[in-house]
């Protein structure tokens, strides 16, 4: 059967309306009842609670003591810098890692301790630590080695590092296992005995959790000051750069790290972060988190996924506007050639799907091919699970292997499928919603078949119809400059604290509906309810114009998220549009 190419019809789903209670956590909060109502969805209803949720502060961060083997972690790294050791930081290859990473050497060089750092190559060396990789620190003098964003699943290389005479230091949050790495420390939140009450934080923030630490060891009781001090608070443009980039949940103490993160982030005075955000064209602008995971973050992942992340790591330290320059530059040249890549790929992919898949008797996509560049194939895996709302894997082969990465649905978890294929992989890590693996050419179809045995008894039918939540149902007269700006409050938004969607019903169109934009991607359009007449957008939506102006005079529902446009300054409600359709006459 020809797989579905065209967009997917999505159901709208309004949460439940709570008006009194709605209201009474307004009144509390002194805000509009519509943020009441938002607050409700995020599970969030104690005045107290939700007045720390609107208004983030720094001593919200959780003791990283609690974790429960961080005072072994601390009193080794103490003895190495006291007895001059050599320490190497090894991170993984992505955002995090590399924000992770840049993060730990930088807090060393302000306590005047070079340490060394090592990133692997994605395509020639793969993910994690390796055996060749822990014999190499140990023939070079290496006694303490610290992981960042990796090393939960590598057993046997820990092993080894001991065997060799390195301490290990695990700092990670992927998904562990059974069994445990030897290391002197494991620090993963996601343990069941961790002793941490906040499970989200990814690499970068278990980076800085460590170093937190041990600058709490150093100065005993007294208050961080000077130079550290100006390091933790340049710091957290790194943790919010891993953590939005590593689509980790922004509530709890993410929210934190993301809010004054991105603050951070567009006031710092690093060369490398000055850099990269000029290449993005972000200079003087306000940032959030769509600024990262789409603009700042690709470019400096582009390193990783193109060649080698190294670079990445070097930007990020580098004293040098000059070399800073130079780098960015090599980077944007890496994401141009990433783009092109990409987009071969997914032409390649979304063809094997219409020609190879039966989507109604395989809800899992499996595709491998020799053509493909493991370092993309993630990005493109999320592309084919957000179109056809299914889990989607690539496999990139090469000498009979292959690499893989995946993306998942909610109602799919990804880690625990793959889990049922233990036997047939080589390797594999990750999370609920996306995940990697190395695997054998001729286990595929075997792996293929054996995911899709497993979601055929964990998925649904209704599982796979993508659903658009929806906040609220509102009226077009009570969405107020103030209100919106209250419901600003609730950024930045992300993973765990997706941007609040509303809905109203029985308007009408007025004049005629416009395809905007350079390329004609969007459309423009301006819908009254009353008295209200407000404008409204739909990015990437030129290819439902016709529809809107055939039937411009039927009444319209509208999912939108509202926001302020400023103009000349004159400010605005303008309707960002998320999906429409047309009511019965």
């Amino acid at each position: 059967m020809r797989a579905r190419t065209q967009r997917i019809s999505r159901r709208w789903q309004v949460a439940p309306a709570h008006p009194e209670r709605a209201e009474r956590l307004a009144r509390a909060l002194s805000v509009s009842p519509i943020v009441g109502q938002l607050l409700i969805n995020r599970s969030i209803e104690d005045p107290a609670a939700a007045s720390l949720f609107l208004r983030v502060q720094l001593d919200h961060l959780h003791d990283p003591f609690l974790l429960r083997e961080m005072h072994k972690a601390v009193d080794r790294l103490q003895r190495a810098l006291r007895d001059n050791e050599c320490i190497l930081v090894f991170g993984d290859y992505d955002v995090d890692g590399v924000t992770g990473t840049s993060l730990m050497v930088q807090f060393f060089r302000t306590l005047g301790k070079e340490v060394r750092f090592y990133i692997p190559h994605r395509v020639q060396e793969g993910y994690s630590l390796s055996r060749a990789a822990i014999q190499k620190f140990a023939e070079e003098g290496v006694k303490v080695l610290v992981t960042v964003d990796c090393g939960t699943t590598n057993i046997e290389e820990v092993r080894l590092a001991q065997q060799l005479g390195m301490d290990v230091i695990v700092t990670d949050h992927h998904e562990p296992m059974a069994v445990l790495p030897p290391a002197l420390a494991v620090l993963n939140p996601k343990m069941q005995d961790s002793g941490y009450p906040f499970p989200g934080l990814c690499g970068a923030g278990m980076a800085f959790k460590l170093v937190w630490a041990l600058a709490k060891g150093l100065h005993g009781h007294h208050r961080i000051s000077g130079p550290l001090a100006h390091f933790f608070a340049d710091s957290m443009g790194l943790v919010s750069l891993g953590t939005i980039a590593d689509v980790a949940p922004l509530v709890g103490e993410n929210r934190v790290f993301a809010t004054y993160g991105l603050a951070a982030l567009g006031g710092s005075q690093a060369p490398g972060i000055q850099a990269l955000l000029k290449s993005a064209g972000l200079e003087g602008t306000p940032l959030n988190a769509g600024h990262v995971g789409f603009r700042i973050g690709p470019r400096l992942n582009a390193g990783g996924r193109m060649g080698s992340a190294t670079v990445g790591v070097e930007l990020l330290l580098t004293d040098s506007p000059e070399r800073a320059e130079t780098i960015v530059a090599d980077l944007e040249a890496a994401n141009t050639e990433r783009q092109k890549v990409e987009a071969a790929i997914l032409e390649q992919a979304l063809k094997m799907v219409e020609e190879e898949h039966d989507l109604e008797n395989d809800p899992v996509i499996v595709l491998a091919d020799d053509r493909w560049h493991s370092g993309v194939i993630g990005i493109v895996a999320s592309k084919i699970a957000e179109r056809y709302y299914r889990p989607a894997i690539l496999i990139a082969l090469k000498d009979g292997k292959g690499k893989g990465s995946g993306r998942s649905i909610p109602a799919f978890h990804l880690y625990d499928a793959l889990a049922t294929c233990r036997d047939l992989l080589n390797a594999f890590g990750g999370h609920s919603h996306a995940a990697g693996l190395e695997i054998q050419r001729e286990n595929v179809p075997a792996m293929r078949q054996r995911l899709n045995e497993f979601a055929r008894n964990a998925l649904k039918a209704d599982d796979l119809v993508p659903r658009l939540a929806i906040d609220a149902e509102i009226h077009l007269e009570h969405l107020t400059r103030e209100a919106v700006r209250e419901i600003q409050l609730l950024e930045p938004h992300g993973h765990g604290n997706p941007a609040p969607v509303l809905a109203t019903s029985n308007l009408r169109i007025a004049g005629e509906p416009r395809v905007i934009g350079k390329t004609g991607d969007h459309v423009s359009f301006y819908v009254v309810q009353g008295k209200a007449s407000v404008k409204a957008i739909g990015f990437g939506m030129s290819d439902r114009f016709e529809e809107l102006s055939l039937n411009r005079r039927r009444p319209l529902s509208l999912a939108f998220a509202p926001i302020i446009n400023e103009w000349q300054g004159r400010e605005s409600v303008e309707l960002q549009v998320k999906d429409f359709r047309f009511d019965p006459d």
